[in-house]
C-alpha cells in the first residue's frame, strides 16, 4: 500500500491517485496518514537555483499528496488547508461525489478565519444544494461580501443571505468598491429593502467590526441620504450608535440626529445620557459635533434646560481651549445659574483652563488651584529593592533558565551566565533529570529562523553543557541525544540559504551577531572553558540590581576573590564590569578598596571611585585603566594614559558626545526636515587590549540588540543614544514598525534606568517627545516626570533641543501640546514650574510663527495662570513681533500683560 503510493508520486501519475485511494478501506487510509505527512515535508522542501528556488516537488506530486491528505486525514490532521486542494474545482467535485469526509462541513464553515480560500459564495451554494455543507450564517455573509455579482442565480442570496453580509461581512477585508452603487441600484429597484438596509447600516456601529467595514456601512448610509422622515423613524438606532467605539460611526449619528434637533419627535432626554461620554471623547472632532447639536438643542429648547447643561458640564474633561470656550459659552448663553449647575461644574472646576474661568465666574469659584509640591525621594541606582534575585542551587537555576531564554536583553542573560558558572557542576544523578525540558527549550529556539543574538549565545552554551552532562549521565538524559539529532536536521534544511547562520556546533565557532556581539560571545566562550575545567570563579560583570548595575561592593569582593585565588581575568569581563559598575557613593567604598585589594586592582579602583583622584600605579591593563577613565571621567583626558595606544579612536566615542543640528532641505527633499548627527566611521583595529567600547562603535550595521547595550554602557549612554538617533530618528515621519521599535525599546531602557541625562540623554528624550508614535510619546512623558520628580533634570536643555526642532517644523507641534495636555500638565506644584521652564525655553528658539504655535502659547499662557508667573521678559520682543500675525493677536497681548 505504502509503496503504491511512493509509485505514484515518484511517476507523477496524478490520474491514479484516486482509483487507488478509492479501494482502500477506512482503516487503510488512516494508516497511510503518517507517509502522506512524510512525502508532503519532502516534496515542500525548498531547492535553490543560482537565480531562484523552488520546492523539490512537481504540480503533479503536490497534488497527489493533496488528494491524498484530503481523503485520508481527519480534519485535525488535515488542518486548515483552505487553498491548495480547491484550486481544482472539477478534481475537486469527483473526490466530493465520490466520498464527502464527515468533517467537510465544519471545516468550510470555519473558513472564515482563513486569510485566503480558493472557494467562494456560489461554490458554497452549491455544495448546500447537493448536502456537503450546512452553512452557518456568518460564513454565506463573509463570502457573499467578497463577491458583489451574480446576485440573482439563487433567490436566496436577496432575500436571506444580503442581511448576513450585513451582520456577518468578511473580517478580513472591507467591501470591495462595486459594492455601494450596486446596493443603491438594488435600493432602487426594490430588490433590497431601502428602510431595512438603513437599519442594518446604523446598526454596523455597535457590532465590533473593524474600521474599515464600518466606515463602509458609514459611507452607505450617508450616500443614501436619509429623509428627515426615516431619520425620526431611526431615532433609537441612531441614538445606540453614539456608544460605538468607532469615531466615524458617532460622527455620522451626530451629523444625522442634528438635522432633526427641530422635529417634536426629537428625544432630548435620551441624547442627554450620552452627552457625558461624548464630550469625554478623545477625538476632538466627536466633542465639537456633539457640543454643536447641543447648541441647537438649546436654540430649540428655551425653558428647561438644567438636566442638559449638568450633562454639559463633561465638555470641561477635555484640555483643549476651543472645545473649553465653546462649551462656556453654551452654558452662559442658555443655562441661568444654579446651585444644581454650580454642583455639576465643582467637579471639573480644577480642570478649567486660565483663559476660560472669567467666562464662568457665576458658575464657579474663582480660587487658585492649589496642586502639592513633590516629596522629593532620593533618586539611588542600587537598593534592597532593586537587588537582582539569583539562582540559588543547581535546582533554581533549572528553573530560571527557561525563563533567561524567553526574556530579550540581557540581564536575565547575564544572571544565567553567572549560575551556570556557580551550578554547573553540581548536577547529580537525582536533579539532573530537570534538564531535559532545558535543554528542549533551547533546541527549540534555536531551530527558529530568527533569534536574538544573546539567546543564540544563551541556547549554544545550555546545548553544549547538555552534551556534556550526556557523557555523564547517559542513562538520565537518554532522550537528549534525539532532542538534539533532530535539531540538527532542522538546521541542516536552513544552511542552503546563504544568509543564514549556523547555530549549533562549538560555541566559539557559531555566528552570533556582528561585531558588537562579539565581547559578549567572547565571554560566552569564557564561561563555558570555566563549566568544562569546573572553576566556579564568578565572572566580575554579572549584575547585581536591575536592571544593569553591578554595585562597588561586589566588584570589591569578586576582585578579591580572583586575587586570592590567583587567577588572572578575562580582560573584557573586567571592562564590562567597570562600565557597569554604580557610580553613586563610591567615595564610602575607598576603605573597603585598601583593606580588601592590593597592587593593580587596589590602584585601579581607588582611581575609578574617587572622582578627583588622579589615576597612579602600574599600568599592566591599559585596557582596563582606559575603560575606567571613560566610564568614571568621560570628558577627561589623562596625561598617564596618552602611550596606551586609543588615541586613534574619534573623541567623540570616549565622550559620548556628539555635534548635531536639525537642518531645513528646503522643502524639496523626502525628508524636508531632518535631524542631522556627525556619528563617525570606525574600523576596528587591531591592538593587544582591545576596549569593550570599540566592538560597539566599530559595529555599521542596523542592529536590533543596540537598546541592549544601554545595559552594558549604563554611565555614558551617550554612543547608544547616538546610534539610534542617527539610525531612526533623523526624520520624524519614519513609521517602519523596525524602527520604532527600536527607539521604544530604548526609551523604556532609558525609563527602567532612572539615570540622570548627559547631553545625548536630552537630545532623545526632546527628540521623542515629538515621535509619530503615541507610546513612545507616552514613555517619553513618563520620564520627564519622574526625572522632574526627583529633581534631576535640566528643562533649559531639555526645552532647547525640542525648540530647534520645531523651530523648522520636524514635527507637527500637535504631537507636543497633546502629550503635555494629557499627560504632563498639573501633575504637581514643581511639575507645573517645570512645564513652565521647558515652554519658555522651547519658544526662545521659535523665530518666525511655525504651524500651531498658538497651541503652545495657549498652553503656556495657562501654565503661566497656575503658576502665577509671567512671560519670560527675554521672550516678550519675540511676542511682539508675533502679535503681527491676526491668528496670535490675542493671546501675545494676553502673555504680555502678564
Amino acid at each position: 500500500m505504502k509503496e503504491r503510493l511512493y509509485e505514484i508520486l515518484n511517476e507523477e501519475k496524478a490520474h491514479e491517485i484516486i482509483p487507488f485511494l478509492k479501494q482502500l478501506s477506512t482503516e487503510e487510509r488512516k494508516t497511510l496518514v503518517p507517509t502522506i505527512k512524510k512525502l508532503d515535508r519532502e516534496i515542500s522542501k525548498i531547492v535553490m537555483t543560482k537565480n531562484s528556488y523552488h520546492t523539490a516537488g512537481s504540480a503533479d506530486q503536490h497534488s497527489i499528496i493533496d488528494i491524498a491528505s484530503f481523503v485520508c486525514m481527519d480534519q485535525k490532521h488535515y488542518g486548515k488547508n483552505y487553498w491548495s486542494l480547491f484550486r481544482d474545482k472539477e478534481q475537486t467535485r469527483k473526490i466530493l461525489e465520490w466520498g464527502c469526509p464527515p468533517w467537510f462541513s465544519e471545516f468550510i464553515n470555519d473558513s472564515i478565519e482563513a486569510e485566503f480560500t480558493a472557494f467562494n459564495y456560489q461554490d458554497i451554494l452549491e455544495w448546500a444544494e447537493k448536502g456537503y455543507v450546512q452553512p452557518r450564517p456568518e460564513l454565506l455573509g463573509y463570502h457573499l461580501s467578497l463577491q458583489p455579482y451574480d446576485l440573482d442565480k439563487s433567490p436566496e442570496t436577496l432575500g436571506t443571505h444580503f442581511w448576513y453580509l450585513c451582520e456577518f461581512p468578511s473580517k478580513s477585508l472591507p467591501f470591495t468598491r462595486e459594492w455601494l452603487p450596486l446596493v443603491q441600484k438594488l435600493i432602487a429597484e426594490n430588490k433590497i429593502e431601502r428602510k431595512r438596509f438603513l437599519k442594518e447600516c446604523l446598526l454596523a456601529a455597535n457590532r465590533n467590526f473593524n474600521k474599515n467595514v464600518t466606515g463602509w456601512f458609514m459611507d452607505a448610509f450617508n450616500i443614501l441620504k436619509p429623509s428627515n422622515e426615516e431619520l425620526i423613524m431611526l431615532q433609537d438606532e441612531l441614538m445606540a450608535g453614539l456608544a460605538s467605539v468607532q469615531s466615524k460611526a458617532v460622527n455620522t449619528m451626530l451629523a444625522h440626529l442634528k438635522k432633526i434637533v427641530p422635529e417634536p419627535e426629537f428625544k432630548t432626554s435620551e441624547f442627554s445620557h450620552f452627552l457625558p461620554n461624548l464630550l469625554s471623547s478623545e477625538v476632538k472632532t466627536v466633542v465639537a459635533a456633539s457640543l454643536a447639536v447641543t447648541e441647537n438643542i438649546f436654540q430649540k429648547m428655551k425653558t428647561d434646560t438644567e438636566n442638559l447643561g449638568m450633562a454639559l458640564s463633561a465638555a470641561f474633561v477635555s484640555k483643549d481651549e476651543s472645545i473649553q470656550t465653546k462649551a462656556a459659552k453654551i452654558i452662559q448663553k442658555y443655562i441661568p445659574v444654579s446651585e444644581d449647575i454650580k454642583e455639576a461644574l465643582s467637579h471639573y472646576a480644577d480642570n478649567v483652563l486660565a483663559n476660560v474661568r472669567p467666562g464662568l465666574a457665576e458658575y464657579i469659584e474663582d480660587k487658585q488651584l492649589e496642586l502639592d509640591a513633590v516629596q522629593q525621594e532620593k533618586l539611588e541606582l542600587i537598593s534592597e529593592e532593586s537587588r537582582a534575585k539569583e539562582p540559588a542551587s543547581f535546582e533554581d537555576l533549572m528553573f530560571f533558565l527557561p525563563q533567561a531564554i524567553e526574556k530579550p536583553g540581557t540581564y536575565y542573560y547575564d544572571l544565567a551566565l553567572g549560575g551556570l558558572v556557580r551550578f554547573a557542576a553540581d548536577a547529580d544523578e537525582a536533579s539532573v533529570k530537570l534538564f531535559e525540558p532545558v535543554f528542549q527549550k533551547a533546541c527549540k529556539t534555536i531551530a527558529k529562523w530568527e533569534v536574538h543574538h544573546f539567546n543564540v549565545l544563551l541556547c549554544n552554551l545550555i546545548i553544549n553543557y547538555g552534551l556534556s552532562l550526556l557523557e555523564k549521565f547517559p542513562v538520565q538524559l537518554k532522550n537528549l541525544e534525539k532532542i538534539y539529532k533532530r535539531t540538527q536536521e532542522d538546521e541542516a534544511t536552513r544552511e542552503v540559504y546563504s544568509t543564514y547562520h549556523k547555530k549549533l556546533g562549538p560555541i566559539r565557532d557559531i555566528y552570533a551577531g556582528g561585531v558588537a556581539m562579539k565581547p559578549f560571545k567572547h565571554i560566552a566562550v569564557q564561561v563555558f572553558n570555566k563549566i568544562k575545567s569546573g572553576d566556579k570563579t564568578p565572572l566580575l560583570s554579572t549584575v547585581t540590581h536591575e536592571p544593569c548595575w553591578v554595585s562597588p561592593d561586589a566588584l570589591v569582593e569578586r576582585l578579591e576573590i580572583y586575587q586570592n585565588e590567583n587567577i588572572k581575568p578575562y580582560d573584557l569581563d573586567v571592562q564590562l564590569a567597570l562600565q557597569r559598575c554604580s557610580l553613586e557613593r563610591t567615595s564610602d567604598r575607598l576603605k573597603l578598596v585598601e583593606e580588601k585589594l592590593k597592587g593593580e586592582y587596589k590602584d585601579l579602583l581607588l582611581f575609578f571611585f574617587n572622582p578627583n583622584a588622579a589615576p597612579k600605579g602600574k599600568y599592566e591593563h591599559p585596557s582596563w585603566w582606559m575603560t575606567a577613565g571613560i566610564t568614571r571621567s568621560p570628558g577627561t583626558i589623562f596625561e598617564e594614559f596618552k602611550d596606551f595606544g586609543y588615541d586613534d579612536i574619534p573623541k567623540e566615542f570616549l565622550t559620548g558626545s556628539y555635534e548635531w543640528k536639525t537642518i531645513d532641505s528646503k522643502k524639496n527633499s523626502y525628508y524636508p526636515v531632518e535631524l542631522n548627527i556627525n556619528v563617525p566611521k570606525y574600523h576596528l583595529k587591531k591592538r593587544e587590549h582591545p576596549l569593550f567600547l570599540e566592538f560597539f562603535i566599530a559595529e555599521q550595521k542596523h542592529f536590533s540588540e543596540t537598546p541592549s547595550f544601554m545595559w552594558s554602557f549604563p554611565n555614558t549612554l551617550g554612543n547608544v543614544f547616538a546610534k539610534i538617533i542617527k539610525d531612526c530618528l533623523f526624520y520624524s515621519g519614519i513609521a517602519e514598525v523596525y524602527e520604532r521599535s527600536l527607539v521604544l525599546n530604548t526609551a523604556q531602557a532609558l525609563h527602567q534606568m532612572k539615570k540622570p541625562l548627559d547631553a545625548m540623554g536630552y537630545l532623545f528624550l526632546g527628540t521623542i517627545f515629538l515621535d509619530g508614535d503615541k507610546v513612545i510619546r507616552g514613555t517619553a512623558a513618563e520620564i520627564w516626570l519622574e526625572h522632574v520628580s526627583h529633581k534631576v533634570l535640566d528643562n533649559v536643555q531639555l526645552g532647547r533641543v525640542t525648540g530647534l526642532h520645531e523651530k523648522l517644523e520636524w514635527a507637527p507641534v500637535k504631537r507636543f501640546t497633546d502629550l503635555v495636555q494629557h499627560q504632563m500638565l498639573n501633575v504637581s506644584k514643581d511639575h507645573n514650574l517645570a512645564l513652565e521652564q521647558l515652554l519658555t525655553h522651547i519658544l526662545l528658539q521659535m523665530e518666525t510663527p511655525v504651524t500651531n504655535l498658538k497651541k503652545i502659547l495657549d498652553i503656556y499662557h495657562e501654565v503661566l495662570a497656575l503658576n502665577q508667573s509671567e512671560a519670560d521678559k527675554n521672550l516678550k520682543e519675540k511676542l511682539n513681533s508675533w502679535k503681527e500675525n491676526s491668528s496670535l493677536k490675542k493671546i501675545c497681548n494676553l502673555l504680555l500683560k502678564k
